[in-house]
């Protein structure tokens, strides 16, 4: 079996000290996480549900690749939690990165979107239970789109390379450390 030799680092910001890359990603996630909970309270808790896919499915996972750090995801887990009260489901926000070795088997995002210094995806899962099965979705995230045309893919293309992966993986990792940190 062949290996993908992934890229190198790319961008001004590839020959950061590991210090400075791990301040980058830190800064990254506490954006994210305030901007993501200014949007919750400027759309409102149901569009903002509609809009994350948490209508249809019970997980939904934002993933944010770094041009600069291609070992590392950024990642934004957004679910509903239960309120034991029996008030509505409010959703609960979990943001994070980590370094993950699947990520070198990831087929190399810039040569799809070559002016772009990050990648954005989104995975969107319900897991299987009570007879159920599981069922996932790779989605790109609505507001993203707009920026990466005219260079975008064909749908056709797209849906070729996003199978190329496993960002299920990648996403339940997520998942996981959230719900470990409950």
């Amino acid at each position: 079996m062949s290996t993908v030799q992934y890229p190198p680092n790319y961008g001004p910001h590839a020959n950061l000290s590991e210090e400075e890359k791990k301040k980058r990603l830190d800064a990254m996630v506490r954006i994210w996480q305030s901007d993501t909970e200014r949007r919750i309270e400027r759309e409102g808790y149901q569009a903002f549900i509609k809009a994350a896919g948490l209508d249809e499915y019970r997980y939904s996972v934002w993933l944010r690749f770094p041009e600069w750090e291609r070992s590392a995801v950024v990642g934004q887990v957004i679910s509903l939690q239960r309120s034991q009260s029996g008030a509505p489901a409010d959703p609960t926000l979990f943001s994070a990165w980590r370094r993950d070795f699947l990520l070198r088997t990831m087929p190399d995002w810039k040569v799809q979107l070559p002016g772009e210094n990050i990648f954005n995806i989104s995975v969107r899962i319900t897991p299987g239970g009570l007879g159920e099965g599981s069922k996932w979705a790779v989605v790109m995230p609505k507001e993203m789109i707009p920026r990466y045309r005219p260079s975008w893919p064909t749908q056709q293309e797209w849906v070729a390379w996003t199978r190329s992966f496993d960002w299920l993986s990648i996403g339940v990792g997520f998942i996981r450390t959230m719900l470990d940190s409950l």
